[in-house]
């Protein structure tokens, strides 16, 4: 396995960067941005719009936007789309912004078995959190997933640097 993914999925904005070889790229988003907002939009037409699209979106269109489900992962509630009588779990918000970042990836990696793939999470996320944010990924069809805190990615990217540095 030559290629690792690392996603930070926010409750904001969300990110993807690949690692091949020897270096590391944040993969850019359609419109040539490092984050894609964690928004999704269904109109009703039942069309669904994942991104930027969707946070601009938003305002004009409230009762039909998700933002900021990251903060209910592992809850019981869930976002109704009323123009389309749609409700979705966090999780399943979450696996729409998994699903549209890994898309991201060239095919061939997406396509990849032996892909692993790291999505970092608050330290404070409880069990039922981290359960439901490898859910998420399942969902969006991201094979193997392992969960990182942030601190530890955090501290894990200034040793990468002191040690190519070295």
């Amino acid at each position: 396995m030559n290629n690792y993914v690392g996603i930070d999925l926010g409750t904001t904005n969300s990110a993807i960067c690949l690692f091949s070889g020897d270096s590391v790229r944040v993969l850019k988003s359609p419109e040539q941005n490092d984050v894609t907002p964690s928004a999704i939009l269904i109109d009703r037409r039942g069309n669904k719009y994942v991104g930027k699209r969707a946070y601009d979106a938003a305002p004009g269109s409230p009762d039909n936007a998700a933002l900021l489900f990251k903060r209910f992962m592992g809850s019981s509630t869930t976002f109704a789309f009323k123009a389309s009588g749609e409700s979705k779990t966090p999780e399943e918000c979450s696996a729409e912004v998994l699903r549209v970042l890994f898309g991201y990836l060239p095919e061939e990696i997406r396509k990849d078995p032996e892909i692993g793939t790291v999505i970092t999470i608050p330290a404070a996320f409880n069990q039922m959190q981290k359960n439901a944010t490898v859910q998420a990924a399942h969902m969006a069809g991201i094979g193997k997933v392992a969960l990182m805190q942030e601190p530890v990615a955090a501290v894990m990217s200034v040793m990468h640097v002191r040690k190519t540095e070295g």
